[in-house]
C-alpha cells in the first residue's frame, strides 16, 4: 500500500522507529529519518539502499525542532505522505525524584513535538486530500501509574489526541492511527527501567511484530492498535475494574510506588 510513498519517522535511529523504517523500505516506501544520532541513521540509510533515504539530525526537545524539520523537508523537495511520530522517552521515577528538566523534557518530546509535527504535516496532507499519521503511544496511556506518573500522563495525551484526530481529520482524507505497545525489547525500555523486573521481562515483545502491527493498522485505517494478547487483556481490564483499583495495580506492577 505504501510503495512509492514517502514516510518521515522520528526516533528512527533505534527500536520501533528503526524497525518501521526497514519494514517500509521492504514495501518500496522512501524514507526521511529523524533522530539525534546521525551515525546510526547513516548506517541504516546505507542498509536501505533500494529506496531513497534522507537523514535529518535534530533533538526534538528543542522548541523550534518541528519547524526546522518541516523546513528541511521542504528544502529537500520531498513530500511527506506518512508521518510516524515515534520519538519518545520516559523515566521510571516518582515525580519528586525527577528534576523539572527531566519532567518537562518528557512532555516536550512525547507531546509538544508530536503535536507540532502533526499540525505542520497534516496541513499539506489535507490540501492533497490524502495522508497517514501514526502516533506511538503506550499501554501506559490506559493506566495512571504511581511512580511513573509523568510518562503515563504524556502517553495518555498522545492516545486522546490521536483518537480524536482519527475522526476529525478523516473528512480531509487523512488516516490517524495510534500504536500503543506494551513492553517491547528496545533501548527505550532499558533506559526507562534500568533493572527489568523478571516477571515483566517475560512479557516483553520483539520489536518486529510491534512495528508490523502499527503499520498494518495504519494501512487498514484503524484508530488504535494494541499489539499482543496480554496487553489487549490488560487494557480491556481497565474498562471493568474500579478506577481506584486500576491506579493501585498499575503502581504495584509498573511504578514500584513506595
Amino acid at each position: 500500500m505504501f510503495s512509492g510513498k514517502t514516510a518521515l519517522i522520528t526516533g528512527a535511529s533505534s527500536g520501533i522507529g528503526e524497525e518501521m523504517a526497514r519494514q517500509l523500505a521492504e514495501q518500496g516506501c522512501h524514507l526521511i529519518l529523524v533522530a539525534r544520532r546521525t551515525e546510526r541513521m547513516l548506517a541504516l540509510k546505507s542498509e536501505l539502499s533500494a529506496v531513497t533515504v534522507d537523514v535529518i539530525t535534530v533533538d526534538l526537545a528543542e522548541l523550534q525542532a518541528p519547524v526546522r524539520i518541516f523546513d528541511q523537508v521542504a528544502a529537500l523537495g520531498r513530500q511527506v505522505d506518512i508521518l510516524i511520530n515515534n520519538a519518545g522517552f520516559g523515566f521510571q521515577k516518582p515525580m519528586l525524584e525527577m528534576t523539572p528538566d527531566e519532567q518537562l523534557g518528557m512532555v516536550d518530546v512525547n507531546d509538544r513535538a508530536l503535536l507540532a509535527l502533526t499540525r505542520l504535516f497534516a496541513a499539506p496532507m489535507a490540501v492533497r486530500g490524502e495522508g497517514w499519521i501514526l502516533n506511538v503511544s503506550s499501554v501506559s496511556a490506559w493506566f495512571p501509574i504511581p511512580g511513573m506518573a509523568v510518562y503515563a500522563a504524556s502517553k495518555a495525551f498522545v492516545q486522546t489526541l490521536g483518537r480524536a484526530l482519527h475522526e476529525e481529520l478523516k473528512p480531509s482524507g487523512i488516516t490517524v492511527t495510534t500504536l500503543s505497545p506494551g513492553g517491547t525489547r528496545t533501548e527505550f525500555s532499558a533506559k526507562a527501567r534500568g533493572q527489568m523486573d523478571p516477571t515483566l521481562e517475560k512479557a516483553m515483545m520483539p520489536v518486529g511484530p510491534v512495528a508490523r502491527a502499527g503499520l498494518q493498522a495504519l494501512a487498514k485505517g484503524k484508530p488504535v492498535v494494541v499489539p499482543g494478547a496480554i496487553y489487549q487483556l490488560m487494557t480491556g481490564l481497565t474498562r471493568l475494574l474500579p478506577g481506584a483499583w486500576v491506579v493501585k495495580l498499575a503502581g504495584a506492577v509498573m511504578g514500584r510506588h513506595r
